[in-house]
């Protein structure tokens, strides 16, 4: 059965779901008003739950466009073990987490690295990470404070649903998201798209994507999120959760090695695929699930 933790929006009129035809900008105002209410109170009805996310990291080396430009430092040196000339996506390394929501807060328990069971202080390798699947991504958008734009722009279809496609920006001045690239730390405004469930009773978050708007010389650029959303079963009852995640950012080979900033090494950009599963109630009789 569908609980009252799935963030599912009552359809504001039947006309909204009539063809492709867009909605009007009374429709409209009225739908990111029930999506404004329904996503700020979403992490407030998820219930205490222990789910396991599992995250591969890849890298992809640039091809350099000044040719004949060499890298700095050492010939061939890469803390992710690229060759000076080779290309296309290569594996760097992957981790199983345990994240246990409770009060309202996420918490983060490293269950195995590249297969290997971890030891008791292991850690996840160093690297580029997201936060905020559970609640205050949907939260960031959707708070006032955050005087986010809102634009109808299409009508389309996500994993075989149809779906109603809006856009969104917030400015930096409204902002609370922040990037941190070793030392250096920014806030940013962003922007991106939400694509949102349409059928004959509910209308549901299925997607959101994010990209910052970053300043040329900050060392991280193109940081993207893209954010799936599905139903999961949690002691018995259907929520909202997240199903999927995929982040991307890119950065020069000498600043990833040395931290160094300006130069000619070539582009690296790195993604994380994150897949979220085995949703379960918390409580006293919840553990780690042996391999």
């Amino acid at each position: 059965m569908k609980g009252a933790g799935l963030l599912s929006l009552l359809a504001i009129a039947a006309g909204l779901h009539a063809a492709d035809a867009p909605p009007d900008a009374t429709e409209t105002r009225k739908l990111i008003g029930a999506m404004r209410e329904a996503a700020l109170a979403y992490d407030s009805r998820l219930p205490d739950f222990i789910c396991t996310q599992t995250t591969h990291r890849e890298v992809l080396r640039e091809p350099n466009p000044v040719a004949g430009v060499k890298s700095s430092g050492q010939r061939g040196a890469n803390v992710m073990g690229l060759s000076n000339t080779e290309q296309g996506w290569k594996p760097m390394d992957s981790f199983e987490e345990q994240v246990t929501y409770f009060g309202h807060k996420e918490t983060y328990k490293l269950v195995s690295m590249n297969g290997k069971r971890a030891k008791k202080d292991d850690v996840p390798p160093p690297g580029v990470a997201s936060t905020g699947e559970f609640g205050s991504t949907l939260g960031g958008i959707f708070d006032p404070r955050s005087h986010a734009d809102f634009q109808w722009k299409r009508s389309d279809k996500l994993r075989g649903k149809s779906v109603y496609v809006f856009s969104y920006s917030i400015d930096k001045e409204n902002s609370a998201s922040e990037i941190t690239a070793g030392t250096f730390r920014l806030v940013v405004g962003y922007h991106g798209l939400l694509f949102v469930d349409r059928d004959t009773d509910t209308t549901t978050m299925m997607r959101v994507t994010t990209e910052a708007e970053i300043p040329p010389d900050f060392p991280m650029q193109h940081v993207t999120h893209l954010l799936d959303y599905g139903e999961a079963v949690i002691a018995g009852t259907s929520y909202l959760v997240p199903l999927h995640s995929e982040m991307e950012s890119r950065v020069s080979q000498d600043f990833a090695n040395y931290g160094k900033v300006g130069g000619t090494s070539p582009l690296l950009t790195f993604r994380n695929k994150i897949d979220f599963k085995d949703y379960r109630k918390y409580g006293v009789e919840s553990t780690l699930k042996p391999e």
